[in-house]
């Protein structure tokens, strides 16, 4: 097939009159070309205009009009193949004209200029390190060195895009990490950049395409002198992360200390306008809802007490008691009611117990019947062993100790007052009987003398 057609592609390139060339490659000679288009059947004809593979076809074509079609998309620009070429395969030719171009950049930049560029480059590291100095200059020459890198690697991969050629000094990053270092700007130089004017550097200006080789040569050497010196970066680095660290603590305990300052003024200010103002809250005895309420300090507590959020029935006897003031007052006693807050030692706040009435009237202590009306008693019987002081199985009366001892289960009573009360009862019933008896005596003993 390939000596089929080539002598009708040579008639055709004959006939357009230089317009288009044609190359031919051997693929057993030159098998890095042939990996690099991938090239799996032959023969295969590759359209290539200004660099970049445009279309490709595999094997004899059908007739005359597909080869047409072919030289006309190829040679004229804004033409489209038909078949037009799908998305899938374009990206693959892009692909593809990345590897060859940078297989011909590599062919045409000599070993020489490789090794001169790989020295110039690495020396001109080192003299960003020792300009920048310092324990964090290697750091910053890391960070420097990186940013290179990013800016060749855009061209590499993409070569035949302008913008990526292109590099503003006056950029936030380009400005403070390349364009205040001279060696940095020296090491664009050396791959190819030239000024433009004030603020910009470009390469390759007016070409469709830009040779990548020396770029290459720079990636390669800028990751070399990165991996050379990675654990003098990493030290580097830590100790530039301490000192950023260190300021920020610094300036965040002075911002911290003016705003110290600033509340402790506040706080002042407030405890001059508020140093008359009496908290206290109130709370009902049995209750657990507090209530606050606001008073002046020369307020008497017999304000406080018509300012109740409690009901006082007319007459009742409300008491105060503050715990932490040891301080129990009621209302009927004026001398204590009559004084201020600030007296009563309930600045600035306070927390008082309300208890509203006098409670329960004290019984007093009379005859047994009274008492036994006043006292309800239970009546009853239990056991150590039934009320857990002995955690022993039911039904054991007697249980053996490891000591030695033994435990026995008592019955005990809580009707004690019960017995005493009946003891006395009997008691009074025979001192009754005697009297009786005696009685009985006498009348008998004057009945026989009579």
């Amino acid at each position: 097939p390939c000596k089929q057609l080539t002598p009708a592609l040579e008639q055709i390139c004959i006939n357009a009159g230089g317009m288009l060339r044609l190359v031919k490659i051997n693929t057993d000679q030159q098998r890095q070309i042939s990996g690099a288009l991938e090239v799996k059947s032959l023969p295969t004809v590759f359209g290539i205009r200004d660099g970049q593979i445009l279309n490709s076809f595999q094997g004899l074509p059908r007739d005359e009009k597909m080869v047409r079609d072919f030289l006309m998309g190829t040679m004229v620009p804004g033409q489209s193949y038909n078949p037009p070429v799908s998305s899938e395969d374009k990206e693959r030719y892009d692909d593809l004209s990345g590897k060859l171009l940078k297989l011909a950049a590599g062919a045409s930049f000599s070993f020489s200029a490789r090794e001169r560029l790989e020295n110039h480059v690495t020396k001109l590291l080192d003299e960003l390190v020792a300009t920048i100095g310092g324990e964090t200059g290697m750091a910053v020459a890391d960070d420097s060195a990186r940013v290179l890198r990013s800016l060749m690697s855009n061209i590499i991969v993409n070569p035949f895009e302008e913008k990526f050629r292109k590099v503003k000094l006056d950029n936030k990053v380009i400005a403070a990490k390349i364009a205040q270092h001279p060696p940095c700007m020296a090491i664009l130089k050396s791959v190819g950049f030239a000024p433009d004017g004030e603020a910009t550097m470009v390469v390759g200006k007016g070409k469709r395409v830009v040779n990548v080789a020396p770029f290459v040569v720079g990636r390669g050497c800028i990751d070399k002198w990165i991996d050379r010196n990675r654990y003098q970066i990493a030290a580097a680095g830590r100790k530039r992360r301490d000192e950023i660290n260190r300021a920020r603590l610094a300036a965040e305990a002075e911002e911290a200390a003016k705003n110290q300052v600033d509340e402790s003024e506040e706080e002042e200010s407030e405890e001059e306008e508020d140093s008359n103002v009496c908290v206290i809250k109130l709370r009902l005895e049995g209750k657990k809802k507090v209530q606050d309420i606001e008073m002046d300090a020369d307020d008497t507590l017999s304000a406080l007490l018509d300012q109740l959020p409690f009901p006082v029935e007319d007459g009742e006897t409300v008491q105060f008691t503050c715990v932490a003031k040891r301080l129990i007052v009621k209302s009927t006693d004026t001398a204590k009611m009559s004084k201020t807050l600030s007296q009563l030692r309930l600045m600035p706040t306070a927390s008082v117990v309300v208890k509203i009435g006098e409670g329960k009237a004290d019984i007093t202590k009379g005859s047994l019947a009274e008492r036994a009306a006043s006292k309800k008693k239970t009546t009853g019987s239990h056991s150590m062993h039934s009320i857990g002081l002995y955690a022993k199985d039911d039904g054991n009366k007697a249980e053996t100790f490891e000591s030695g001892g033994v435990l026995y289960d008592h019955v005990l009573t809580d009707d004690e007052e019960e017995d005493d009360d009946n003891e006395g009862e009997e008691k009074g019933d025979e001192a009754d009987d005697k009297e009786n008896e005696a009685e009985a005596e006498g009348s008998e003993e004057s009945a026989e003398e009579e």
